[in-house]
């Protein structure tokens, strides 16, 4: 981290720890929509991040190249302090590409599995901009956790992501004995773009012959591309995530000419998640993609899974990365001790 960044990331971090009453002075009155109240610290964030215009994506590398930095500097200032723990790099598949990933050893695992798909549209994000919240949930899961990497669109459009964490999969299944693991209990993990595609495995997984996942920790999943009304409306700017984004990584993403409702790119048209494991749906009350995640939660229960919804009502998309705030700190805490209670419950004792 530069000088420049330190400086801002010093900053915020005070602005933070400022009194409730100081900080309300700070940004004004609250925010309400919807029944909702936007949450103290993410309204700070929020008034802060309108100071810059955000860098998009787009198919010129040099442009594709600045905005995947921007993305990686703004994630280092919110993410926050690591948690201390053992770490391990390695590669997976059994042929080229190879793909990286970091596994995660805290202190007194039992023997579970989760395997972690990142977040960024699919265009960015990596192993680095979710290790803060990795170390997060392995601690609070009581879990082993194994963070994947997958080709990143445009250069890599839909369906390559799918075919990676299929493959990245089938590897780990083989080598669970390198990885510390018995016979575990495994679920599959991600937020946002990463939460599609670890839903997107349950469902391949529970009518293929490897072995399936125990559990599914969605957060914030995108689950509904076409989508337009309801929250995509309600929240399509001013809280962080907005609709003309959302539109950049699916024209990134999605093939031109491919029908978007397809089952792994929109996992509410699926009609097969019968077999899915059990879930663990989180949303945020004030993100445009709060209203598939409530849809997919209830579809999945519809099919006869097993769901917890937990939606935390004052957060915004991304907050799962904004751990430099005390409230989401919270929310991450309780979404990874929900998780380790659903594994306790896939394998009991």
């Amino acid at each position: 981290m530069n000088l420049l960044a330190t400086a801002r990331a010093t900053t915020l971090r005070t602005l933070l720890r400022l009194p409730a009453a100081v900080k309300r002075k700070l940004v004004g009155a609250p925010i309400r929509r919807d029944g909702l109240e936007l949450d103290l610290d993410m309204q700070l964030l929020v008034k802060l991040s309108r100071l810059e215009k955000p860098l998009r994506p787009s198919r010129d590398p040099a442009t594709l190249r600045a905005s995947r930095d921007a993305f990686n500097a703004s994630v280092r200032l919110v993410e926050g302090e690591p948690l201390p723990m053992q770490t391990r790099e390695l590669f997976l598949c059994q042929s080229p590409p190879y793909l990286p990933a970091r596994l995660y050893e805290p202190a007194h695992a039992d023997d579970r599995l989760v395997v972690f798909f990142h977040g960024g549209g699919w265009v960015h994000g990596n192993l680095d901009t979710h290790d803060t919240l990795c170390r997060r949930l392995a601690a609070g899961s009581r879990a082993r956790l194994l963070s994947v990497e997958y080709q990143k669109a445009p250069e890599n459009p839909w369906p390559t992501a799918v075919n990676d964490v299929s493959r990245a999969y089938a590897d780990i299944i083989g080598r669970l004995r390198e990885l510390g693991l018995s016979d575990p209990a495994i679920a599959l993990a991600g937020d946002s773009a990463g939460g599609k595609l670890a839903t997107v495995l349950a469902r391949h997984l529970s009518h293929g012959e490897l072995r399936k996942a125990d559990a599914q920790l969605l957060i914030y999943p995108s689950a509904d591309s076409p989508r337009k009304a309801g929250s995509r409306q309600l929240f399509a700017d001013g809280f962080l995530l907005t609709n003309e984004g959302i539109q950049v990584y699916r024209e990134c993403y999605i093939p031109p000419d491919q029908d978007d409702t397809h089952p792994d790119i929109s996992p509410l048209y699926a009609e097969d998640l019968q077999d899915s494991p059990p879930a663990i749906v989180v949303t945020a009350g004030f993100d445009p993609l709060r209203d598939e995640g409530r849809d997919y939660a209830h579809k999945l229960q519809q099919a006869g899974v097993a769901v917890r919804q937990l939606e935390f009502p004052g957060m915004v998309h991304g907050f799962a990365n904004i751990l430099i705030a005390q409230s989401a700190r919270d929310a991450v805490s309780d979404m990874a001790q929900a998780l380790g209670t659903l594994l306790d419950q896939a394998r009991p004792g």
